[in-house]
């Protein structure tokens, strides 16, 4: 075996992750998730259960070359070294063993299945995960681009809403409205209080949009990837009594313009989600389409049915 893989130690093996995505982004076959603002607002949310679940992957001299961990299900998101894709076979093939559970609802059968995220367009693992056994399920998320350079339409928000960047006392209502879309996972006050200390978090970009009398009715975090000069915006929304106004679309103008005037090239948005492959666009995906995202890739769920029952017992953690 060439690879060893060990548990996430300290603050020097996040700063080497993060590192493997700035080189990974580069590359137009491998630019995807996680990017640096995915990795923050993931760590931010899970805390101290993300970094327990997470496996930092070494080759022989000590060198690390990615990391591997389960998300929601227990699907497994796997960040490699650009420099040591050809050593995902090895990675596959040790995470199949570790994750294996049983199958998932909507999947026929009572036996054991593993789940990994891969994008089509990633060819060396797509042909890794084919050549293991892994069909491609419909799961999928959805990963978008801006194009900077573009004309970018003013941002008209509608009469008595303002856009500026977040406050204190904008927290709890964030938080709030946060809690109500954001799915899966539920911010809270601790959370978000960690996200504002992740290391690319910028207060000028926590932009919010709110309402004559000061309350918040729309957000966006931005992140900005400096290195490689480009942004994401991760989490984006507005509060649901205010949807249908315009804020969303207006909020991604605002956001454009202000990443423009920085020079900043580049503007990613994922959306999640996305269960089946249906070709009538949900609100979300209305609203990135308007603007002029687009499509990246979609990230799909990677499965493939195991023999081996030796699984983790804490492989049904959610983040």
């Amino acid at each position: 075996m060439t690879v060893r893989f060990r548990p996430y130690a300290n603050e020097a093996d996040y700063t080497a992750l993060r590192q493997i995505i700035i080189e990974k982004f580069p590359d137009p076959g491998r630019r995807f998730y996680p990017s640096l603002g995915d990795l923050d607002y993931n760590r931010s949310f899970g805390g101290d259960i993300f970094l327990e679940k997470l496996i930092i992957c070494e080759n022989q001299d000590g060198t690390i070359i990615g990391a591997i961990w389960p998300g929601h299900y227990r699907i497994l998101y796997c960040v490699t070294d650009p420099k040591f894709v050809d050593l995902e076979d090895e990675i596959v093939d040790w995470a199949e063993k570790k994750y294996s559970g049983p199958v998932l609802q909507d999947r026929p059968g009572t036996g054991h299945e593993v789940y990994i995220w891969g994008y089509p367009e990633d060819l060396i693992r797509t042909k890794i995960l084919q050549n293991r056994g892994y069909i491609q399920h419909t799961w999928y998320m959805y990963s978008g681009v801006m194009d900077l350079a573009s004309d970018i339409p003013e941002p008209r928000f509608p009469k008595g809403f303002t856009v500026r960047y977040i406050q204190f006392n904008d927290l709890p209502q964030k938080v709030m409205i946060m809690s109500r879309s954001a799915g899966l996972t539920e911010p809270n006050m601790a959370i978000y209080h960690r996200l504002m200390n992740s290391p690319i978090y910028q207060q000028e970009l926590d932009l919010v949009v709110v309402d004559e009398t000061k309350q918040v009715a729309g957000f966006a975090n931005i992140w900005l990837d400096i290195p490689n000069n480009i942004a994401l915006i991760e989490p984006f929304g507005t509060a649901e009594k205010h949807r249908k106004k315009g804020l969303a679309t207006n909020l991604l103008y605002e956001s454009m313009k202000r990443l423009k005037n920085r020079g900043i090239s580049k503007l990613y948005i994922n959306h999640g989600g996305l269960w089946t492959l249906d070709p009538e666009p949900d609100d979300a995906m209305r609203v990135y389409n308007k603007v002029g995202f687009q499509e990246l890739g979609k990230m799909f769920v990677w499965c493939k049915p195991v023999h081996s029952i030796d699984c983790d017992s804490d492989s049904e953690v959610k983040e």
